[in-house]
């Protein structure tokens, strides 16, 4: 079996199975031996920057010298960077003996007539033996979708619980308010574990603090008004977070702005970790500095940035790292996948950048968004609007429309994907 029959398998997954309930998932582990509570975790939820957050805890705590697991979602070129170790892909041979261990119990559970898991519940399972296997020291773990009824959410006692920030997304699962999201969020505070929090909305922060209060968990709220973004350093985004009286510059490998405020909340973690001895003040800063998370803000070459800002608050602060850059003549390379709010994505992009070019392309798969729709949303500048489906086409036809100035690729990690494995190809066939 390889790391493709593996994939084919999961993937199929999602044309019969349903979301089911966190009894379903703890009795999916149960059969697996509880995987999950052999290590120490972190737990981390949000609707954007979590996965960066995840990122860079990993990366102080692999400096630290903690051997070190991280299970995120989604991917963007292979299926196996969905559970890294020390910041590695999951070794491939790995990858498929997790998976045929899990698959055993899957069959098991079928056949006395249980839901099959689903695609998400199976990578988690996998990630779980994984680590276990690996002995890992501590695991940082990732949200799918939501909080309180995610998957990850049967880990009983984190070491932590982290919340970035909340915006309006998947309404139609976790509810139609901000209110409503964070509560699903919320879902993830446990009995006693402190919660790190972004506070910069009042709506979704009286709800964690609620929470919180509720579960007798320790709190620490970040506020904007305590980062102050410094100039950058070599390309870097720059910061200071005024933290126990440290209030020294961070510095993160990233182009886009907004990271500073996913620093601040990953610096308050790192700081509960350093005050329970698991690392140092120096492993964060220098684990900061060496984080590797790809596809947000990356430049691939001096003009062409990648970022897979998603919903209306992602492309809001892309907007303002563009700004930041001064970039002249910005060609945009666009798409997005069907569920996502990307008529307001669309207006706040036209509203905050005037783009010479606008390359409209389709992902593939089932929550592939028709061209069409998407460029219908851009009418007021259709004179400046050009649709190729094929996505290798378009690509090309946006790296030449920006070869005097700068590509800007957004709207989906997906297209961010398509575009580095395209990238990458290309590098090897070279």
């Amino acid at each position: 079996m390889t790391v493709n029959d593996v994939e084919n398998y999961i993937r199929d997954v999602q044309r019969f199975s349903t979301k089911n309930t966190p009894e379903h998932t703890m009795e999916f582990l149960r059969r697996l031996g509880n995987p999950q509570e052999k290590f120490p975790v972190i737990h981390v939820a949000g609707s954007n920057g979590k996965g960066s957050v995840c990122a860079m805890l990993s990366s102080a705590l692999i400096n630290a010298g903690k051997k070190t697991g991280l299970f995120i979602s989604p991917h963007l070129v292979t299926i196996l960077e969905r559970i890294e170790i020390n910041g590695e892909n999951c070794p491939e041979e790995r990858f498929v003996e997790a998976f045929e261990e899990v698959k055993a119990v899957i069959d098991g559970m079928v056949s006395e007539g249980l839901p099959h898991p689903t695609f998400f519940e199976i990578l988690f399972a996998m990630g779980m033996v994984v680590f276990a296997k690996e002995n890992v020291d501590i695991a940082v773990l990732e949200t799918g979708l939501g909080g309180r009824l995610d998957a990850t959410n049967i880990v009983k006692k984190p070491l932590i619980t982290v919340i970035t920030s909340i915006s309006l997304e998947h309404t139609e699962y976790l509810g139609d308010t901000l209110a409503k999201i964070a509560g699903e969020k919320a879902g993830i505070i446990k009995e006693g574990v402190p919660v790190v929090f972004d506070a910069k909305n009042n709506e979704v922060s009286d709800v964690i603090f609620a929470k919180a209060l509720e579960k007798k968990a320790p709190n620490y709220p970040v506020y904007p008004g305590d980062i102050e973004v410094l100039p950058r350093r070599n390309g870097c985004v720059t910061f200071k977070f005024d933290l126990n009286n440290h209030n020294e510059p961070v510095v993160l490998p990233f182009y886009g702005e907004y990271q500073a405020e996913n620093g601040a909340i990953a610096m308050q973690a790192a700081e509960i970790l350093a005050e329970e001895g698991l690392l140092s003040r120096e492993d964060i800063y220098e684990g900061f500095k060496k984080t590797k998370w790809p596809g947000r803000m990356q430049k691939l070459r001096d003009n062409v940035y990648v970022d897979g800002a998603h919903n209306p608050d992602g492309i809001r602060v892309l907007v303002e790292s563009v700004k930041a850059l001064k970039c002249k003549d910005v060609t945009l390379f666009f798409s997005m996948v069907k569920e996502k709010d990307y008529a307001h994505s669309i207006s706040l992009l036209l509203s905050g950048i005037n783009f010479s070019k606008i390359i409209i392309t389709e992902i593939d798969g089932y929550r592939k968004l028709d061209a069409d729709d998407i460029a219908e949303c851009f009418k007021e500048v259709k004179d400046r609007v050009i649709i190729e489906r094929d996505f290798d086409k378009a690509y090309d036809m946006a790296l030449e429309s920006a070869k005097d100035g700068t590509l800007i690729c957004t709207g989906s990690l997906y297209l961010v994907g398509n575009i580095l494995a395209l990238e990458e190809k290309r590098n090897i066939d070279d």
